[in-house]
C-alpha cells in the first residue's frame, strides 16, 4: 500500500503534468492559474486512498480519473466565484477578477470537458459504472448550487433544507471520489455502495466543520478573517441551529441582525448570541454525528483486514483540521 504522503505527491505531479500538457490551450494560462491555486485536492486524494484499499498498485486508469475530479471541482469554484461575484478565492484574485468575466466563463467550460477527457480514461470494462457515477454527481453539485443561489433570497431555511443543500453541493462529488475508487478497482455494487454513503456522510461533516470554523477558528490558522459567513447572510449549518433554537430577545435580535447588515459590530452580536444558544457545541456534535456515520459506513466494505486504516487517518485528520 502507498502512505498518504505518496498518494498527495501523486496528485500534486500529476495536477502539474496535466497543466504542462495543455499549454497548447488558448485557455492555458486561466486554467494553469485554476489548478495551480493549491487546496486540499481533497477529491483526488480520497480517489486513490479509496483504490488503494483494494489494490497495491496506482494505474493510470485510476489516476486520470482521479485527477479528473480535481479539475471539475476547480470547474465548479470558477463558476461559483462568478455568480458570487467573490473577488478572491484562495488568497488570490478570482479569475474574472483578474482577466473577465467571459474568460471565466470559457476556461471554466474547458476545464469541464477536460475533466471528462481525464475521467473517460478509467479501465473501459468499469467506464459505465464510472460515468454513470460522475453524471449524478455533476448533476447534484449543479442543483446544489442553485438551492444555495435560492437560501440567499430566503430569511429562513430549516437544518433539512440546509443538509439536502450540501449533500448536493459537496458531498456528491466528496461521495462521487470514493464511489469511483472503488469502482475503478472494481469492488463489489455492495462496497461501492458503501462507499458512498461513507462519502456522503463525510460531505456533509466537512461542509458543517467549515461553517464552524467561519466562526470559531484562529484566523492566523485558518489562513483567512473568520465571520465572512455571518457578514455576508451566508446561510449554514450554524445559523439554521440558531433559527430554531432562538426565542425570546435572542430571537428578536438575531432576526434584526439578519435584516440590517450595516448594523455596527454586526457579526460579534451574531456569535454572542450563537455562543447563548450553544451553538458551537452543538455543531461539534453535529460534525462527530456525521463522523460516526463516515465510520460505519466504512465498515461494511468487503476488504482484507488493516487496509482501510490510511483512509480512515486521512478523514480524521480532515474532520480534526483547523483551516
Amino acid at each position: 500500500m502507498f502512505t498518504l504522503n505518496e498518494i498527495q505527491g501523486f496528485v500534486n505531479q500529476g495536477i502539474q503534468s496535466l497543466i504542462e500538457s495543455y499549454n497548447g490551450s488558448q485557455l492555458h494560462l486561466p486554467v494553469e492559474y485554476a489548478l495551480s491555486a493549491g487546496g486540499k485536492r481533497l477529491r483526488p486524494v480520497l480517489c486513490l486512498l479509496t483504490y488503494n484499499i483494494f489494490s497495491d498498485n496506482l494505474p493510470p486508469t485510476v489516476l486520470y480519473p482521479a485527477l479528473g475530479l480535481e479539475v471539475y471541482h476547480n470547474f465548479t469554484l470558477v463558476h461559483d466565484d462568478v455568480m458570487d461575484n467573490a473577488e478572491m478565492r484562495r488568497s488570490r484574485q478570482t479569475i474574472h477578477k483578474k482577466w473577465d468575466i467571459n474568460t471565466a466563463i470559457l476556461s471554466g467550460d474547458a476545464m469541464c470537458m477536460l475533466a471528462y477527457k481525464y475521467i473517460s480514461k478509467c479501465d473501459p470494462r468499469v467506464l459505465p459504472l464510472v460515468l454513470e457515477s460522475f453524471h449524478k454527481a455533476a448533476g447534484q453539485v449543479c442543483e446544489g448550487q442553485q438551492l444555495d443561489i435560492d437560501y440567499e433570497k430566503q430569511l429562513f431555511i430549516t437544518e433539512d433544507d440546509y443538509i439536502d443543500m450540501i449533500s448536493r453541493k459537496t458531498g456528491a462529488l466528496i461521495a462521487c471520489s470514493l464511489e469511483i475508487g472503488g469502482w475503478c478497482a472494481e469492488a463489489s455494487s455492495q462496497t461501492v455502495n458503501s462507499l458512498y454513503k461513507a462519502g456522503m456522510a463525510l460531505g456533509t461533516a466537512f461542509q458543517i466543520q467549515d461553517d464552524y470554523l467561519d466562526v470559531y477558528g484562529d484566523p492566523s490558522v485558518f489562513g483567512k478573517a473568520t465571520g465572512t459567513d455571518i457578514a455576508n447572510n451566508k446561510k449554514t449549518w450554524l445559523l439554521t441551529y440558531a433559527l430554531r433554537h432562538a426565542s425570546g430577545e435572542d430571537l428578536t435580535q438575531l432576526n434584526r441582525l439578519l435584516a440590517n447588515k450595516e448594523t455596527a459590530n454586526r457579526v460579534e452580536k451574531v456569535i454572542s448570541i450563537y455562543d447563548n444558544l450553544g451553538v458551537k457545541q452543538a455543531a461539534q456534535e453535529c460534525v462527530a454525528k456525521y463522523m460516526d456515520q463516515t465510520l460505519a459506513a466504512l465498515e461494511n466494505l468487503d476488504t482484507r483486514a488493516g487496509r482501510t486504516g490510511i483512509l480512515l487517518e486521512f478523514i480524521q485528520g480532515l474532520l480534526n483540521r483547523k483551516r
